[in-house]
């Protein structure tokens, strides 16, 4: 870390003494290797290994933020002196500034556990046979017409520093390991796929083959036969790998793009009751090998861990520097870490058992979205449940209603959420959801 804290530390004088007053520089390198394997054989495989500097200039009231990847010290001696240039062609930009050096205090200072030396020393060899297995394991179930197998492993690390020249000076190092299956069947005319993954920031932390392949087969076995349903109200039993995904829907306006340009639900709603008591979202950084942990944001504001709603009432927004200096705000944050929705206490099987008429969803499959009025549809595909049975596969429906009243709704929250993600979400049930079909 010693050279690169040197070269961010050469470039902000370099554009001060160019006649930059603030800068932000920090500088990265990754590396990654991936491999898929189809058909008892290497798919692809790809290995990449880059290095970036970037500038953040703040130049006479005006803005400019610029790469490379040549850190050679004449290179960015050149560079920096060339972006300078362009940045004074620009319109003035007053709530682009720094973070306040307050916000640099306090950084959690314990090990977030977010390097793994074992997966630096992994091999494309270790990605292979992982991937083998995969295939191998899934050919297994030949109680299904399976015609497809598609096996992939990922590994990579990264290393970073940033400074800005009013004081912030921080480092990370991380690494990441993923494994996932596909496969495919035939039904009839339809051939319908399915998955299961894994993701550890320590290789030993990840899921078994085993696992992956059970979970991309119960899955599958959801696809098989799927017809549609009467279209009317039901209620909707969202398995956590998609109640991430409303809920990641449902957050889109929180963040300060969307509340600079007006085009937000949640304007003016802070400290509002928005939704159901169950609803009770957190932000937490400092998760030990959490997948997305850190301890400072991209504008160098020390990470902390915060509510966004309390009981069903929001507590802030995802503001930046530059959002929350637009709006005439504080700043948060602009990105979440890794969301945590409080759990419940029943099981994803104790939830179905209580639902006389609804759906379990297994997948989202595309659609839209209004930010600004709530509005939302999108296809569904899962399970029928009637009178606490799984019964009928569905597919090819469609479910509409308004976020803004939507979670309002939200009845039940699970005891299961997934620790391979960021966004670490229960299964939810939601009463009364329009759901259409035939």
């Amino acid at each position: 870390m010693s050279d690169m804290k040197q070269i961010l530390e050469n470039a902000m004088k370099t554009a001060q003494k160019l006649g930059a007053q603030n800068a932000r520089a920090s500088y990265s390198h990754a590396q990654s290797l991936s491999v898929s394997w189809r058909k008892n054989k290497i798919e692809n495989m790809a290995s990449s290994g880059e290095s970036q500097l970037w500038m953040a200039l703040y130049v006479d009231g005006k803005y400019g933020n610029y790469s490379t990847s040549d850190i050679r010290p004449e290179s960015i001696d050149a560079f920096i002196e060339k972006c300078i240039a362009m940045t004074r062609l620009l319109e003035p930009e007053p709530a682009r500034t720094l973070a306040d050096p307050e916000r640099y205090k306090d950084r959690y200072g314990e090990d977030l556990e977010i390097y793994d030396p074992a997966v630096a020393a992994l091999t494309p060899n270790d990605a292979i046979e992982f991937c083998k297995k995969l295939e191998e394991l899934a050919l297994q179930h030949t109680e299904m017409p399976i015609t497809d197998v598609t096996a992939s492993y990922e590994f990579g690390s990264s290393e970073s520093f940033m400074a800005t020249t009013n004081g912030f000076a921080g480092d990370r190092k991380s690494t990441y390991a993923a494994a996932s299956v596909e496969i495919a069947l035939t039904d009839g005319e339809k051939k319908p796929s399915d998955y299961g993954y894994t993701q550890k920031r320590f290789v030993g932390d990840m899921r078994t083959a085993e696992d992956i392949v059970a979970e991309a087969i119960r899955f599958l076995a959801y696809r098989r036969s799927s017809q549609k349903l009467a279209s009317k109200n039901r209620t909707l039993v969202f398995d956590r790998r998609v109640a991430s995904s409303m809920i990641a829907k449902y957050l889109q306006p929180l963040f300060g793009g969307s509340l600079v340009m007006k085009q937000s639900y949640f304007i003016d709603k802070v400290g509002q009751k928005l939704a159901s008591d169950l609803l009770d979202l957190h932000d937490e950084p400092w998760l030990k090998r959490g997948l997305s942990s850190r301890t400072y944001d991209s504008d160098g504001m020390s990470c902390k861990p915060a509510t966004i709603f309390e009981k069903g009432t929001l507590k802030q927004y995802m503001l930046d520097v530059y959002s929350a200096n637009k709006l005439s705000l504080t700043p948060t944050t602009g990105n979440l870490t890794n969301l945590v929705l409080t759990p419940g206490k029943r099981s994803l099987d104790e939830m179905i058992a209580d639902v006389k008429d609804g759906i379990y969803v297994t997948s989202i499959l595309g659609g839209n979205q209004d930010n600004v009025r709530g509005d939302f549809s999108h296809g569904i595909s899962g399970v029928a449940i009637e009178n606490g049975k799984l019964t009928q596969n569905i597919a090819e429906m469609n479910m509409t209603g308004n976020h803004t009243d939507l979670w309002k709704r939200l009845v039940e929250v699970g005891n299961d959420p997934r620790e391979d993600s960021s966004y670490r979400i229960p299964s939810l049930r939601i009463d009364d959801v329009s759901v259409s079909g035939t």
